[in-house]
């Protein structure tokens, strides 16, 4: 066989067949190179899928990490669960049926001039897609072009331009799950893990015949020349309804599965989560899951399963024995972001770091700026934009270790306002100490903004109330304020606040009965989290809110019988 050296140069070397390769918990046969001046044996990637061997990046280094699954395991899935590529899940299920505006009117868009070299590289993918009935011939009045990507290893790749049937599809009501708050599901307790990722799902959910001649699009074969219409069989990836649509379908699917006791089980789209308690309920849970994907026809990725770990990566997050942090390699490509040039940047960048914003403290504040530029014709980047941004940046790189949240403990909640903008730290006490589980942070309405600030605290906390309660899921909570919020709203609110206000904070915050309000000292979460003294507030807030709006301490609100002389 040729084999390329690292400098270019070509040189041949013998293949050895069917060797015996055995590790921890498993034996594979597969083909093996010999090159006797090589210093080093290397894996290649068929070894490596075959041992079910994960390289993952972690704290800036590549840590190698063999999968659990024995073959005593292995015989109590259905084979038929594993990913080869040599043939397509599906899911049995009634077709999904895609509505359009404007049926009357066909979409019709010319295919874009796509290279020799592209054609070819992808009439292979084409024919296999026919040979899984994942395409087939038609000839349908619609038609949307296609573009052929080639990737960095040399294939190349089928991508639909289907923004005109996303533009008049009508699209159902969304039903995924919220990233943000799905992992509070997991409890400190579930210390163990597995992390299943699903194989070219979007193509296991059919599509029904009235609606395949949407998705047409035209191809020219390399070889003869001859042009032809395909229409996809299953829902084509770029759908605008696609995860929604598979998102729902697989949860009903799920519903059909009972994970044993100690266990849960957390999906978003196509990532599975397998929590528990115990090393053995999980292991034995994920091989039950397994086995039943297989039988519904769904693929699983060998290579990808992260198979009873201690610590495993999910959306973006690790999580490691009852906390989560932040991955490295999400932080890394946020650093590496240039400053935004337009509102689209801006935006990417808002939604890039609004999904880490539990990890910083005092967020809306921090992002204040970007919001700024989104409310103004055109993008003016500054020296100090320039500054801003880069504390955000390291406010990710110190972003602190969060624990997961204990439904069955008591919450804590530290509140406090500054410069129009609420910021908070949600807290569990474990071992005697407080632990960070979230930090909370919104910016106060334009009406508010004028209020005194220990009345700008009541909107401040009933924010933050109802973004906890996202977490907490109505547990009991203990609201921790330097302000005397009770007090206010019972003896000074109704002079500020209209009626429909006050009835809402009072319904949020003294009506509530697994909330209680109590004052403290600390004026920050980091003096809330290390203890600073809890008791009265330094000021008097019912004296302040008569002093700040006045000009002069001696100004009144009645007019004086005559001047002074």
């Amino acid at each position: 066989m040729v084999v390329i050296r690292a400098k270019g140069e070509p040189f041949k070397v013998p293949i050895v067949k069917n060797v015996e390769i055995e590790s921890d918990n498993k034996i594979c046969f597969g083909d093996m190179l010999l090159v006797e001046e090589a210093d080093y044996n290397l894996l290649g990637r068929d070894l490596i899928v075959a041992l079910g061997i994960n390289l993952i990046v972690r704290d800036s280094r590549i840590v190698v990490s063999i999968c659990k699954l024995t073959c005593e395991d292995e015989d109590k899935i259905n084979p038929k669960v594993w990913h080869t590529g040599r043939e397509a899940g599906r899911l049995d299920m009634t077709p999904i049926s895609v509505e359009i505006e404007r049926l009357e009117d066909p979409i019709r868009i010319k295919q874009y001039p796509i290279p020799l070299e592209g054609r070819r590289g992808l009439k292979p993918i084409i024919e296999d897609l026919i040979n899984k009935g994942i395409l087939e011939p038609c000839m349908s009045r619609h038609n949307t072009p296609i573009l052929v990507i080639k990737k960095t290893d040399g294939s190349y790749r089928l991508v639909q331009d289907l923004r005109a049937i996303n533009e008049r599809t009508k699209t159902r009501f969304p039903v995924v799950a919220n990233p943000y708050t799905l992992l509070n599901k997991v409890s400190p307790e579930d210390t163990w893990y597995s992390v299943i990722d699903l194989k070219d799902v979007f193509w296991t959910c059919p599509l029904a015949e009235g609606s395949r001649d949407f998705f047409a699009f035209q191809l020219e074969d390399p070889d003869t020349n001859c042009k032809q219409q395909l229409r996809w069989a299953s829902l084509p990836q770029g759908f605008v309804d696609l995860p929604n649509l598979f998102g729902q379908a697989l949860e009903q699917l799920l519903s059909q599965f009972s994970p044993r006791k100690g266990t849960k089980i957390l999906q978003y789209v196509d990532d599975l989560l397998v929590a528990g308690e115990t090393e053995e309920d999980v292991r034995e849970c994920t091989i039950e899951l397994l086995h039943f994907l297989g039988e519904k026809g769904l693929k699983v990725s060998k290579q990808k399963l992260q198979f009873t770990e201690p610590g495993v990566k999910y959306l973006g997050h690790w999580l490691i024995r009852g906390k989560k942090k932040l991955d490295l390699e999400r932080i890394a490509g946020i650093l590496e972001l240039p400053s935004p040039k337009n509102k689209r940047q801006v935006r990417q960048l808002l939604g890039l770091l609004g999904y880490c914003r539990q990890w910083i403290e005092g967020y809306s504040e921090k992002a204040k700026f970007l919001y700024e530029k989104l409310t103004k014709d055109k993008i003016k980047w500054t020296e100090q934009d320039d500054k801003e941004l880069q504390r955000l940046k390291e406010a990710l790189v110190t972003a602190p270790v969060l624990s997961l949240p204990d439904i069955n403990k008591k919450f804590q909640l530290f509140v406090d306002v500054s410069n129009h903008t609420a910021y908070g730290v949600l807290t569990q006490e474990w071992a005697g100490d407080r632990k960070p589980v979230s930090y909370l942070s919104k910016l106060l309405d334009s009406v508010s903004r004028g209020w005194p600030t220990c009345l700008q605290a009541i909107v401040a906390v009933a924010l933050l109330v109802e973004e906890a309660k996202k977490i907490t899921f109505g547990a009991p909570m203990v609201v921790y304020t330097p302000h005397n919020v009770r007090t206010i709203l019972k003896q000074k609110a109704e002079k500020w606040l209209t009626d429909a206000r006050l009835l809402k904070y009072e319904a949020i915050l003294i009506h509530a009965p697994e909330l209680e309000l109590r004052t403290t000292q600390a004026s920050n979460p980091a003096g809330f989290l290390y203890g600073e003294a809890l008791g009265k507030p330094v000021h008097n807030c019912s004296d302040w809110i008569e002093l700040q709006p006045k000009v002069r301490e001696d100004l009144e609100d009645e007019e004086l019988d005559e001047g002074e002389k």
